[in-house]
């Protein structure tokens, strides 16, 4: 049944509440799905949640849910009919959060960033609110998100969406049931000059991946694409993408943990996207190796999931384990180095995070800690060092490694970097000099209760 886009608070697949506390001081993740998905397929991250109190101190989730299917769509006259109608009901439903009171009982965003993870189309939809949207207080919608984590995101699109559109692909179930819209939106953007048959412009998307800093380019059948002058928020993109299928470990009865492989149906996408254009391209089963850590712009970060297909990539997998005491199953993510392993959780019905992409040093919730302690940090500075730093209530941005605030009345700089706090100002000659370590003024806020 549809209903309108909306979001809220994450909730698991048996709709009982993720997380009943309020926000307090920690910052507002935001999960966007991809096509056909909805809160069901960050289920077992949102569980793994529930585990990991590291996580739940760091950061709180929220699903944005929109429909994607064509009878979904069809039951929604007013609902929209494209990736950028989706990132449009995103900003709307953004700002009703920036509009509540920060206090009981709204409990609004007040002025946080926030930070979104998003899988496969989700990428692009929370890329077109950053992008094309304007909040409420001037602010565009990049302006508002710290980081943008994609997973799988068809960021230069996919050439399998222009396979579906020419020849009605229905052997994957990402793609059999979609709104034909949302599929133009994702064709192939040309961008390193393959010119496939049945190919297509996306205007759309060459357009999206032409704001400032670049410069403007030939992208295939859309001919010359002229630059946006606008910002592109590229810079706020950790892009995790994956090479290749996820292969099997079959029970052999040795001690070790056993995976489930990909889906046969991949197996048809994937070979497609390998051998069957003029280029071999590194796929994951529905999305290019390089369109999914968007070739292209300097982003953030580029990342790998290891031995992980589309699916794996946000959902995990089940896996079995056997030790020397026990056998067990629980559930696993994919890994973030080179072994394609991650850690087993040690208990049935646990969720083995550590070694995966969410879990590894540097991975995804690595991330959100180090912005959500960044903000806590920099809102107690502003009550700290108050005659250093006016006007308070300053936005927190991002520069050069930097996850940083400027103080124009004051005109004073302080950030974040490599797990210590900077000033740059009239108290220290314009110099960029060390206060302090990140984690020596965590201390100090959270005892002052930040």
């Amino acid at each position: 049944m549809a209903a309108p886009a909306a979001l809220s608070p994450s909730v698991f697949n048996d709709s009982l509440p993720v997380d009943t506390a309020v926000l307090g001081t920690r910052i507002p993740v935001v999960l966007v799905h991809g096509l056909g998905g909805s809160n069901d397929g960050w289920d077992a991250f949102l569980r793994a949640y529930a585990q990991e109190p590291g996580w739940r101190s760091a950061f709180k989730p929220y699903s944005f849910r929109y429909n994607t299917t064509n009878a979904e769509v069809a039951a929604d006259p007013a609902g929209p009919r494209s990736i950028s109608g989706i990132g449009a009901a995103l900003r709307v439903a953004l700002q009703a959060y920036y509009d509540r009171p920060a206090l009981a009982p709204d409990f609004g965003f007040g002025g946080k960033p926030i930070i979104i993870l998003a899988h496969s189309m989700g990428g692009l939809v929370a890329r077109s609110m950053m992008q094309e949207q304007v909040f409420n207080d001037g602010q565009r919608g990049g302006q508002k998100v710290l980081h943008l984590i994609t997973l799988g995101t068809p960021h230069q699109g996919s050439p399998l969406a222009d396979a579906a559109l020419a020849f009605g692909l229905q052997t994957v179930s990402e793609l059999t049931d979609t709104y034909p819209g949302f599929l133009a939106d994702l064709a192939w953007t040309n961008y390193d000059a393959l010119n496939m048959a049945g190919g297509r412009c996306n205007g759309w998307l060459s357009q999206l991946n032409n704001y400032a800093p670049a410069g403007g380019g030939a992208y295939g059948r859309c001919g010359f694409v002229p630059a946006n002058s606008l910002p592109g928020f590229y810079d706020r993109i950790i892009a995790y993408g994956a090479r290749e299928l996820q292969a099997p470990d079959v029970p052999s009865g040795n001690v070790g943990s056993y995976k489930p492989g990909s889906a046969p149906s991949l197996l048809i996408t994937y070979g497609y996207l390998y051998g069957a254009l003029s280029r071999s391209y590194a796929n994951d089963g529905i999305v290019p190796l390089a369109s999914a850590q968007f070739a292209g712009p300097a982003l953030w970060q580029r990342a790998e999931a290891v031995d992980c297909d589309h699916r794996f990539i946000k959902r995990g997998y089940p896996e079995f384990v056997r030790t020397p005491a026990a056998t067990y199953s629980d559930w696993a993510f994919c890994s973030a180095n080179a072994s394609g392993s991650t850690q087993p959780s040690a208990h049935a019905g646990g969720y083995a995070v550590t070694g995966s992409i969410f879990g590894a040093p540097g991975g995804v919730v690595d991330t959100i800690k180090t912005v959500s302690e960044a903000e806590r940090v920099l809102a107690w500075g502003e009550q700290a060092y108050a005659g250093y730093l006016q006007p308070a209530g300053a936005r927190t941005d991002i520069h050069g490694g930097y996850y940083f605030r400027h103080y124009p009345q004051t005109g004073a700089y302080v950030g974040v970097k490599d797990g210590n706090v900077y000033y740059q100002g009239p108290a220290s000659g314009q110099e960029v000099v060390f206060i302090s370590t990140l984690a020596d003024f965590l201390a100090r806020a959270e005892a002052d209760g930040f």
